[in-house]
């Protein structure tokens, strides 16, 4: 759904779709992988954004479970690439790390782009199991995370996103 707000299903809203690929190499599936998303949902925009910060569709949250790498206390990274359509007006896929501070996933700082693919476009992110944008934190094969196509101002310096946090966001 489309809304200004990021509303679910909001009444009047026009609809638009996005794609989620997992373990994505240039927006295409790994043939090799076994990493699977397991849960996919739209939530509402959180009541509380940094000053500028606009969520067309609200957030995109959503599980991932991974490849057994033989060792389960080492950390893994995923990959993803999330589709949308550029009219959205977005610059980034945006997320809060464990410490509340938002950043642009979809950015060179955080090994991700943005590409434009024929008629949509393409966020690339990567998310680390038990990282700062796994919401359980837990290294357990398994990423738990919510962000979002989202427009913000972009600054050089950087902006604190409220008074409560003392970290920057890109």
């Amino acid at each position: 759904m489309l809304s200004p707000t990021g509303a679910s299903k909001p009444g009047d809203a026009a609809t638009t779709f996005v794609t989620l690929v997992d373990d994505s190499q240039g927006g295409k599936t790994n043939s090799e992988s076994n990493a699977q998303i397991t849960s996919l949902e739209q939530k509402d925009a959180p009541g509380q954004l940094p000053p500028g910060m606009e969520m067309p569709i609200g957030q995109v949250c959503f599980e991932t479970a991974l490849v057994a790498t033989g060792s389960s206390s080492s950390s893994s990274s995923e990959t993803f690439s999330l589709y949308v359509d550029p009219a959205l007006g977005v610059n980034g896929h945006w997320a809060q790390d464990s410490s509340g501070v938002w950043a642009n996933l979809a950015s060179a700082p955080y090994g991700g782009k943005m590409v434009t693919e024929g008629d949509r476009l393409r966020l690339d992110f990567r998310i680390t199991d038990g990282g700062a944008f796994d919401a359980d934190g837990k290294v357990d094969a398994s990423i738990t995370a919510s962000g979002a196509p989202a427009h913000m101002p972009l600054s050089i310096a950087g902006q604190a996103p409220d008074e409560g946090h003392d970290g920057f966001w890109f």
